[in-house]
C-alpha cells in the first residue's frame, strides 16, 4: 500500500535538511512555523508536506549557501496564509485615531439588529441575487478527482483569531478550492460553522454562499469573511477599555509583594474544597494533588494521592465537591515574569466586595437556565445550572460591562467587530478554563466544570484577543477579492437557492455524536439574543431523541439539496471522521441515496491533533475527504448489506516500513504506531473499495495485535 509521500513529485527532503542543518526534528518544526509531530511525519513519509513547506526547506538551505534545490519538480499553485509580520503592517498606531469612535447614550438591545434578519446577514438577499447573477454560466472544473492530499496547519493568524469547536485550516480549503474552480466560480457550504470555507473563497477569489443552522456560528462567519478598518477596530477597543479603566482597577487590582505598589492581577486560580470518601474530612484539593517535575511541562495535577486527614489513598474524580476558594493569584511588577502569591487579606476583602457590586449589574448579563442536554448535565451537577453562573462574579462584571459598551458603539460596523472581539473569549474567561502549569487555555467542544480552575482577567484577555483578530484582518481579510452570502438556516432546505446554480460544494458536516454543536454553542447565544433551532441539527443526541436513523436521515435531506442546487458534473468535497462505523455507514448512505458518486477518498491532514485525538484512545485522526460528483444520471449504491474491510487484509497490504508513528514532545515517552492515522487509510480504502468498516476500538484492538 503506498503512502502520500508515494504520490508527492518530490523527493522527502526533512532529513537531508536535519543533517546538513545539524537541526533535531523540533528544531526544524520551530524553523518552519509547523508543529513537531507534522515534520515527524512527513520526514517518515506518513504524510505530504504542502509547497510551501517545500518552499521554506528550500529557503532554509539557501540560506546556508547551497544553492541547489530540493524540488526536482515544478512547484504546483500553493495558497499560504500569513502567520507572522502582521503587526508590523500595523504599526505604529496612535492610541486613538483622528476619527474618534462615537457612543451611544444607551445601549442597544440586539447589537445584531442592523446586520441580521432572522435569515440573512449583511447586505441580504441583495447580495446573494448578485451572486447567483454574476454566475448564470458554469464554472470550469475538473473532469477527475484531483489527485493531492491536503496537509494544512493551525498556526495562522486566521484559525488564532477566534474559537470554534471545530475549524478546516483555511490554507487547505483555499488548495482545494483552487484545484476545482481553476477560473473561479460560486462556492457553497452547507454546513458553514465557522466560515472556513468562506474565508478560503474569497481568499482565492472565488464568491461564496455560507449556510449555517446556528446564529452564533453565522455570526463568527459573517465576521470573518468580511473586512474591517483595523485602525477603527483599534480606536474601539482602545476606547472599550478606557471608558471602563477604573472598574477594571476595582476587580483586578492587587499589591506587589516585592514594593507594595498597586498593580493588576493576570488572573486568579481556584481550587475545590472536596470531601474525603473514607474518613469524610474536607481539604483543599490544590493543596495535596500537586507533583513538581524538572520542566513545567512535567508538572501534574494527581488523580490520586493519600488524604490529608487519614492517609487512605483518595481519587480526586470520585470525592464530592464543596465550595470553590481561591488559592493564589499572579502579577507582573519587579519581575519580567509573571510571580505567584497566595491571596491576602486584601485581595480576599476584594472579592467579598465584588458580590456585593453584583447586584448593581443585573439585567446587563444573561441569566438563561440551562436545558438538558448531553454536554450541560455536568456544569449542573455541580451548581452551574444558569449561563450567569459559568462566571465568578468578578469575570461576569466585567464581561457585562465590556458587552454593554460594544452595544453602545453607533456605528453598527464597528460595534460588531468588538462583539466578535467578545465572542473570541468564550470559555476562556469562565469557570470552565482548566488551570495549567504552563499557562494558556484550551477551548475544549465540551462543557467541563474543573476541579481547579483559571479565572483569567477579562481585559487582558480581551485586548490580547483583539490584536489576534486585528492580525487576521490586516493580512487575509485585506487581501480578499471574492464576495460572501451568509445565510442562517437548515441545510435541509436551501429553497433560497435555485437548481444548478452553484459550482463546487466543499462542507465539514456534524460528525454524528461527536460534537453538540446547539448546547456548545448556547454560551454564545445567549450573550447574542439568538438561539439555533435544534429541530434540524443533523446530530446523534439523546437529549433531542435523534438516534443513528435520524442523522442519517437528516443527512440526507441536506445533501439531497446539496446535489438540487449544485451544477451537473461538478464536485462536492465532504470533510469527515467519526470512530463509529455506524456513524460512517450513515454518513455513505445519506451520500450515494443523495445521488452523490464518490470518486476519490483522500486525507486532509491538519497536522495538529485535537485534545481528544491525544487523550482519548478512542478517538479517530485525521479527516477524510470525500470527492463526490454530480452526474446526469448517479449510480446509488446498495449499502445495506456490505462486509467491512479485513484489518489484517489492511494490514498485509500495508509495507510495514511504512507504518504511520505518534511521536511524543513533552513527555518522555516512546514513539508509538499512530492508529489514527492508520484508521484513516483504513476508512479510505474501504470506502473507495465501496466496503463497510469496523469501529476504530476495534480497529485499533485488531492491528496492535497483528502489529504485536
Amino acid at each position: 500500500m503506498n503512502t502520500p509521500a508515494d504520490n508527492v513529485e518530490v523527493p522527502n527532503p526533512f532529513r537531508q535538511v536535519r543533517e546538513r542543518l545539524n537541526l533535531t526534528e523540533k528544531e526544524l518544526a520551530e524553523r518552519l512555523g509547523t508543529s513537531f509531530y507534522a515534520v515527524v511525519r512527513w520526514e517518515r513519509g506518513d504524510s505530504a508536506p504542502p509547497e510551501d513547506i517545500i518552499d521554506a526547506l528550500d529557503n532554509l538551505i539557501a540560506a546556508k549557501g547551497t544553492a541547489k534545490s530540493l524540488r526536482e519538480a515544478p512547484r504546483s499553485p500553493q495558497v499560504k496564509f500569513a502567520s507572522t509580520g502582521a503587526r508590523k503592517k500595523t504599526a505604529p498606531l496612535p492610541l486613538f485615531d483622528e476619527e474618534k469612535t462615537k457612543f451611544l447614550d444607551e445601549a442597544r438591545n440586539d447589537v445584531l439588529a442592523d446586520v441580521f434578519d432572522g435569515v440573512f446577514w449583511g447586505d441580504g438577499e441583495i447580495a446573494l441575487s448578485s451572486l447567483l447573477a454574476a454566475h448564470e454560466d458554469p464554472a470550469e472544473t475538473t473532469d477527475s478527482a484531483v489527485e493531492k492530499e491536503i496537509s494544512a496547519g493551525k498556526n495562522t493568524y486566521t484559525y488564532d483569531a477566534h474559537t470554534y469547536h471545530t475549524k478546516v485550516p483555511p490554507q487547505g480549503i483555499a488548495s482545494v478550492i483552487s484545484s476545482y474552480l481553476p477560473s473561479g466560480g460560486l462556492v457553497l457550504d452547507p454546513f458553514a460553522g465557522s466560515g472556513m470555507t468562506g474565508v478560503a473563497a474569497r481568499y482565492v477569489g472565488c464568491d461564496v454562499i455560507l449556510n449555517e443552522l446556528s446564529p452564533a456560528a453565522s455570526f463568527i462567519s459573517y465576521n470573518f469573511c468580511r473586512t474591517m478598518d483595523v485602525g477603527s477596530f483599534h480606536t474601539a477597543i482602545a476606547t472599550i477599555l478606557d471608558r471602563l479603566a477604573p472598574l477594571r482597577r476595582t476587580l483586578y487590582q492587587t499589591q506587589c509583594r516585592e514594593c507594595g505598589i498597586d498593580v493588576e492581577a493576570q488572573f486568579f486560580v481556584w481550587s475545590y474544597i472536596l470531601e474525603c470518601n473514607h474518613c469524610h474530612e474536607d481539604f483543599v484539593l490544590w493543596d495535596h494533588c500537586r507533583k513538581y517535575g524538572k520542566t513545567v511541562r512535567e508538572h501534574k495535577l494527581l488523580k490520586k494521592f493519600p488524604c490529608p486527614h487519614c492517609g487512605e489513598e483518595v481519587n480526586k474524580s470520585y470525592l464530592k465537591r464543596k465550595q470553590q476558594v481561591p488559592v493564589f493569584l499572579g502579577y507582573k511588577c519587579c519581575s519580567k515574569k509573571i510571580v505567584e502569591h497566595p491571596l491576602n487579606e486584601e485581595d480576599l476583602g476584594r472579592i467579598n466586595q465584588i458580590q456585593s457590586i453584583l447586584t448593581e449589574w443585573e439585567g446587563t448579563y444573561p441569566n438563561l437556565p440551562l436545558p438538558d442536554g448531553v454536554n450541560l448535565g455536568q456544569p449542573k451537577r455541580h451548581g452551574l445550572d444558569s449561563i450567569d453562573k459559568f462566571y465568578t462574579a468578578r469575570n461576569l462584571i466585567a464581561n457585562a460591562a465590556i458587552w454593554k459598551e460594544i452595544r453602545k458603539i453607533e456605528d453598527s460596523d464597528t460595534a460588531m467587530a468588538a462583539a466578535f472581539a467578545f465572542t473570541s473569549l468564550y470559555q476562556r474567561v469562565t469557570r470552565m478554563s482548566e488551570y495549567r502549569f504552563w499557562g494558556g487555555s484550551g477551548n475544549t467542544a465540551n462543557f467541563n466544570v474543573p476541579q481547579i480552575s483559571n479565572e483569567a482577567n477579562v481585559f487582558i484577555t480581551f485586548e490580547r484577543k483583539a490584536k489576534s483578530i486585528s492580525d487576521h484582518f490586516v493580512t487575509t481579510a485585506s487581501a480578499y477579492s471574492g464576495k460572501p452570502s451568509v445565510v442562517t438556516g437548515s441545510a435541509t432546505d436551501m429553497s433560497f437557492l435555485p437548481d444548478n446554480s452553484v459550482d463546487l460544494i466543499f462542507t465539514d458536516p456534524p460528525f454524528g455524536a461527536n460534537i453538540n454543536y446547539s448546547e456548545m454553542n448556547i454560551l454564545w447565544e445567549s450573550w447574542l439574543g439568538k438561539f439555533t433551532n435544534a429541530a434540524h441539527e443533523a446530530i446523534v443526541n439523546k437529549s433531542q431523541k435523534k438516534d443513528i436513523d435520524d442523522y442519517r436521515e437528516l443527512m440526507r435531506k441536506a445533501l439531497s439539496e446539496a446535489y438540487r442546487v449544485l451544477r451537473d458534473g461538478h464536485w462536492m468535497i465532504l470533510v469527515f471522521m467519526n470512530s463509529s462505523e455506524k456513524v460512517w455507514d450513515a454518513l455513505r448512505a445519506a451520500v450515494v441515496d443523495a445521488g452523490f458518486a464518490i470518486e476519490k477518498v483522500s486525507v486532509f491532514d491538519k497536522q495538529h491533533g485535537t485534545f481528544k485525538q491525544f487523550v482519548s484512545e478512542n478517538t479517530a485522526g485525521s479527516d477524510l475527504m470525500l470527492h463526490c460528483r454530480k452526474s446526469n444520471a448517479p449510480t446509488r449504491v446498495q449499502t445495506a448489506s456490505r462486509e467491512p474491510l479485513d484489518v489484517g487484509t489492511f494490514i498485509q497490504g500495508h509495507n510495514s516500513g511504512n507504518i504511520p508513528v505518534l511521536p511524543f514532545l513533552h513527555v518522555k515517552r516512546d514513539a508509538e504506531i499512530d492508529y489514527r492515522l492508520l484508521y484513516s487509510r483504513y476508512l479510505a480504502d474501504a470506502i473507495k473499495a465501496e466496503q463497510g468498516v469496523v469501529s476504530f476500538s476495534s480497529f485499533r484492538e485488531q492491528a496492535a495485535e497483528i502489529l504485536g
